[in-house]
């Protein structure tokens, strides 16, 4: 099976020369495979290019394409795909960073799956065996793991842990030559999501491997601004695509948070301390959006009886009493880290109501208005 290893790169001169060296190490390991390697360079000014060609000498099977235009990670990703696939062959396309957060000795275990007959394999970070850098900061490490949960309550691919790992391979052979690079939604880290969801519907045979993602020890981050948002944008506008009760659902929630919010800010300036706002705006939502989403988002399966509706309001509100307690926890220690300013508040308050959303829809649709028979 030909295996093209696909390595994006911009200003990485100090780490990519050391890459090919450790990959024609990892290489060796995979006898079994016809192994080779694809640097997309985003015509870097620091002579990445010129140290992949020196390379390509003393390893044939090193390759460099260069980008026309430099228009972030998912279109050089994107480029590479369809090189590697037209002119080089690829059966097994993986994806890998260029700056040794992700260990090339551990490239094995990311190929094994294929031959037990899997079609996608991910890299993760977030299962048993794997990890994330101790030296990350609180916020990196919550937007990271936080956001990987997101994803899977909202897409509802629930065997998959880590959404946004970019140690992955893929089959190419009625997976990756059907996916259409074209139409995916957006050129960031995000498209990672974006090509994981185009998979599984596609049927693809999923399997995660534990990684230990490192941190770099040459260069600069190159991690692209707007990230974590882009990231849930994407995820809610493929939901929103493929499911008409989310959309519903998340127009009661935009609703209930122009309640929430504005309650929130009034009894803030007004009347108590804003982790006890975020409390009582809460619980007025919650009223509000139950009998909206009763009423709209899961109209086809409404509670009609007096009866009915006094069993699943109980429910419906312990079930959301949860992530306003945490949120308001979230608010309390966001004051007590940074000071109290409502721009401080406020965000701590925005995060909670997005992981709100998530624990919402997933109790809602299956437990407070499960469909007949599940």
């Amino acid at each position: 099976m030909k295996i093209v290893v696909v390595v994006p790169t911009y200003n990485e001169a100090e780490n990519i020369g050391r890459l090919i060296d450790a990959l024609a190490v990892a290489f060796k390991n995979i006898p079994q495979h016809e192994m080779c390697l694809l640097v997309v360079d985003g015509n870097s000014p620091d002579g990445t290019a010129e140290v992949v060609r020196n390379k390509s000498a003393e390893y044939p099977w090193a390759h460099l394409l260069l980008e026309e235009n430099k228009a972030g990670i998912g279109a050089a990703y994107f480029c590479a795909f369809k090189y590697a696939i037209h002119e080089l062959g690829a059966e097994v396309i993986v994806e890998m960073d260029g700056d040794f957060q992700h260990d090339p000795q551990e490239l094995i275990d990311l190929i094994k799956p294929f031959s037990e007959g899997y079609d996608y394999v991910i890299g993760s970070r977030f299962v048993k065996g794997g990890g994330i850098p101790r030296e990350w900061a609180f916020y990196r490490k919550f937007l990271s793991i936080g956001g990987s949960v997101f994803s899977k309550v909202v897409l509802g691919i629930y065997n998959v842990d880590d959404f946004t790992t970019g140690f992955k391979a893929s089959r190419v052979r009625g997976f990756l030559e059907k996916i259409d690079f074209d139409t995916i939604k957006t050129k960031s880290f995000a498209y990672k999501i974006d090509l994981l969801f185009r998979m599984h519907k596609l049927g693809a045979k999923i399997k995660q491997v534990p990684i230990q993602f490192g941190l770099r020890d040459r260069g600069t981050s190159k991690i692209e601004g707007g990230t974590f948002f882009d990231s849930l944008k994407t995820v809610i506008q493929i939901r929103l695509e493929d499911s008409k009760s989310f959309i519903r659902f998340c127009a009661v929630g935009f609703m209930g948070l122009f309640v929430d919010a504005g309650l929130f800010n009034l009894m803030s300036i007004s009347l108590f301390k804003p982790h006890v706002s975020a409390i009582l705006s809460g619980f007025v939502a919650m009223i509000t959006t139950f009998a909206l989403n009763n009423s709209w988002s899961f109209g086809d399966r409404r509670k009609q009886q007096l009866g009915q509706l006094l069993q699943s309001f109980p429910v419906y509100g312990v079930f959301s009493t949860i992530p306003i307690l945490l949120r308001s926890k979230l608010v309390d220690y966001s004051i007590l880290t940074f000071g109290q300013n409502s721009l401080v508040y406020n965000t701590a308050f925005f995060i909670g109501v997005l992981f709100g959303l998530i624990w919402n829809y997933v109790v809602y649709s299956k437990i407070v208005w499960r469909k007949q028979g599940k």
